[in-house]
């Protein structure tokens, strides 16, 4: 009995062969899916298949209403909070850019306040941020500062500061250490249109606290991350005695 590779199998290895032999270079538009179906005489919800499986691999990626793209490859996301995250994207080569999409002071809800560690009301600041690598938006990102400790941050802090800088620099803070936690969910209509990906695309949702030197905490944190863009390490030191 001959063995036949199965249409998405077979569709998702002549999409790979495709990338290879004409050396598309990331961000290269792949064609329409009615040409791709076409050239390889294959159904659209067979292709389609293949491209799903691909941009899960982190292959390719997807852009609403535009089209599906060649990616770069998943970036390392090590959980080590907001700002050592970014530092490690740039030395992965990545161009980074974050755009304030919003920014006011709240008072703090139950959760708030358990995280940060402050009072139940207390004013807080609240950023609503983007973050584009390689021109792609990647990452949505709220952090939550407590206004008491850290008066007149939104003064200090903006898109060509890192919130890290304006701690260390102007309230004289360190960030030494924190925790964060990590589980899958999906993109809301109003997050998809931020990350520029379908309705119900799962995304990575991380939330942690940042603290200081005395055990304070700085910052809490929550991203929702696209998971055809990430991976996430952990890096584990072994000593042996």
């Amino acid at each position: 009995m001959e063995y036949r590779i199965p249409p998405g199998v077979e569709a998702v290895e002549k999409l790979e062969d495709f990338i290879v032999v004409n050396r598309l270079a990331p961000n290269t538009r792949i064609p329409s899916e009615r040409d791709l179906c076409e050239m390889w005489g294959v159904s659209r919800s067979t292709l389609r298949q293949a491209v799903d499986a691909l941009v899960c691999r982190g292959v390719l990626y997807r852009i609403s209403g535009s089209g599906v793209y060649v990616s770069g490859g998943k970036k390392n996301r090590n959980m080590v909070g907001v700002d050592s995250m970014v530092g490690e994207l740039r030395q992965q080569g990545a161009i980074l850019v974050k755009k304030i999409i919003s920014c006011r002071k709240m008072e703090a809800t139950k959760q708030i306040s358990k995280k940060l560690r402050v009072p139940l009301g207390r004013q807080v600041y609240e950023y609503v941020l983007l973050r584009k690598i390689d021109d792609i938006p990647c990452i949505l990102e709220t952090t939550y500062i407590d206004c008491e400790r850290f008066p007149d941050f939104d003064k200090y802090y903006n898109e060509k500061n890192s919130m890290g800088r304006v701690v260390k620099n102007i309230y004289h803070k360190k960030q030494v250490a924190g925790e964060e936690r990590i589980s899958v969910t999906y993109a809301s209509e109003h997050e998809a249109e931020f990350l520029e990906v379908p309705s119900e695309t799962p995304l990575f949702f991380t939330s942690g606290i940042i603290e200081d030197e005395e055990g304070i905490v700085v910052m809490y944190y929550k991203q929702l991350l696209r998971g055809d863009k990430f991976k996430f390490v952990s890096r584990i030191d072994n000593e042996q005695s």
